[in-house]
């Protein structure tokens, strides 16, 4: 008996929690995975845009298509695909018509089979249902065989049956951005990043898939069979990535206390021939990483580093005409909390769209020597730190909006907090933890984001600042509702420009816990 069967039989599991098929009853809820999981389910219903998952490899974005396939609606007819260097566009229409479970005809020409298509996508419609295509390693897509499916999901979609979710290393970002036409100015597609772990994320992650084959058993404080050192190599060796992850703490299973490396290789004969090759070479590196980098070096090794694409619109699904952030202006706020603050639960959705800065109105007092300042129009403030008084004329009122249903309860900022984090922080988690809330939108820039929330005074928006990859970001829930299908009924209700911004539904207690894990 191996040493890692040795060991799960000692932890009483009934399989090793780290291979590839081991099957998962949830999806891991941290680094933002399960909340990336409910953004596609919500795009993929309420938005025609192209949605593109990112990230490194091993970064979970398999794992997330798969469990999109499980939670999907109903009305949805959900199929998924592989792309490769040599997939035709031919190739690819008979890869959908398999998806799909259509019969393919075997001589029709290119129009042919996308007249086929269209026609299966219209009798879908007509049963009051859509269709949802799921394309793995798509930034292995040639730029023909891209180009077919963004016709497909942007042009000849008129009704918007047919949704597409691409999942792909970060550089898929440029060919889409080359290849999707322009719709009134902006882009048609939609960016989610998948970060890595942080060191505390890896920890459970582990105990995520340890428990996932019986280590808790009902003790949820169980000890984990690996050492904080091991962790901490673990981590450190995998760079974050989960796929990574189960590699080195599968290796690491059976010699827990780091006598010795034992793996089951068995897992290989479960992945496509084409890419075992891949997996065994991926497999020796990081063994090799894991034997020679140990030790209480302070060097870093090399880590894969995914950098956003810095956006100068807010962070939304439509793309909004609201700026993040003016780089030219001497008024951009700067933050006050501190570089170490933790990663949000929040994954950006990026929509890349030209949009126009507004300037920012200043929100400081005159001084008392008039002689020594220059004219007020020419004052800008670097931060807004306090509201104005009511007779202020640059700062409109808040008004106090119309109760709504019992079912809901109406979030109604105060004027004097209107402006202050502290302030509207403390109204957010005074809401009720186990109520829903709308997302309307993300931004970078505070001053935005308060002149936002004052200009939609009367529909009782709050806002809270969280951190987006180390950086501040700052972003604005709207109401405190008893189920998710009220809040989502409550959508109709808003007004146009914030449906614009294309709201979807949260978890109060994720933001109660985005707003304390900031503190």
């Amino acid at each position: 008996m191996s040493k890692v069967n040795e060991t799960l039989e000692s932890l009483h599991l009934s399989a090793n929690p780290f291979t590839a098929d081991t099957p998962m009853a949830s999806l891991y809820p941290g680094a933002q995975r399960r909340l990336t999981l409910e953004k596609l389910l919500h795009h993929s219903t309420h938005s025609n845009h192209i949605i593109a998952l990112l990230g490194p490899a091993g970064s979970g974005k398999s794992t997330i298509g798969d469990f999109f396939v499980r939670q999907a609606g109903k009305q949805q007819l959900v199929a998924r695909a592989r792309a490769s260097l040599l997939t035709s566009p031919a190739q690819l229409l008979e890869e959908m018509f398999k998806a799909f479970v259509l019969d393919f005809p075997p001589h029709a020409t290119l129009a042919d089979l996308k007249a086929a298509l269209l026609d299966y996508f219209e009798s879908v419609r007509q049963q009051s249902r859509s269709v949802v295509l799921i394309v793995d390693d798509a930034h292995e897509l040639g730029d023909d065989a891209l180009a077919l499916l963004v016709r497909l999901a942007l042009v000849d979609n008129a009704e918007g049956t047919f949704h597409l979710i691409l999942l792909g290393l970060p550089q898929l970002l440029d060919t889409l951005d080359y290849t999707c036409p322009l719709h009134n100015g902006e882009q048609q597609f939609s960016v989610i990043d998948l970060p890595a772990l942080s060191l505390d994320e890896a920890r459970d992650y582990l105990r995520y898939r340890l428990n996932s084959v019986g280590f808790a058993q009902g003790d949820q404080t169980r000890p984990l069979p690996f050492s904080n050192k091991q962790i901490e190599k673990i981590h450190k060796q995998s760079g974050g990535m989960p796929g990574a992850v189960n590699v080195l703490a599968g290796a690491m299973l059976g010699a827990p206390q780091g006598k010795g490396l034992a793996l089951d290789f068995s897992f290989i004969a479960s992945i496509p021939t084409k890419y075992a090759l891949s997996a065994v070479v991926l497999i020796v590196v990081l063994l090799v990483a894991f034997l020679t980098g140990g030790g209480d070096e302070t060097v870093e090794p090399p880590r894969l580093v995914n950098v956003p694409l810095e956006l100068p619109g807010l962070q939304s699904q439509s793309g909004g005409a609201i700026p993040l952030t003016d780089p030219a202006s001497p008024s951009a706020p700067t933050s006050a909390t501190s570089a170490d603050a933790p990663t949000p639960m929040t994954p950006p959705v990026r929509q890349i769209a030209a949009t126009t800065p507004a300037p920012v109105a200043s929100a400081t007092q005159p001084s008392a020597q008039p002689s020594a300042q220059p004219p007020a129009s020419a004052v800008t403030a670097p931060t807004i730190v306090a509201a104005p008084p009511p007779a202020t004329p640059a700062v409109a009122a808040v008004a106090t909006p119309t109760p709504p249903a019992p079912a809901v309860r109406a979030v109604s900022p105060a004027a004097g907090n209107a402006a202050t984090g502290s302030g509207q922080q403390t109204r957010i988690l005074a809401l009720p933890a186990n109520q829903f809330t709308l997302q309307v939108l993300g931004a970078s820039s505070r001053a935005n984001v308060e002149q936002f929330v004052q200009r939609h005074a009367a529909s009782a928006l709050l806002w809270y600042e969280t951190r987006n990859n180390g950086n501040p970001w700052f972003v604005v829930i709207q109401g405190a509702y008893t189920s998710r299908e009220s809040a989502r009924s409550a959508l109709a209700g808003l007004p146009a420009e914030l449906r614009d911004q294309q709201p979807w539904v949260r978890s109060l207690e994720e933001v109660h816990t985005e707003i304390r894990a900031r503190n």
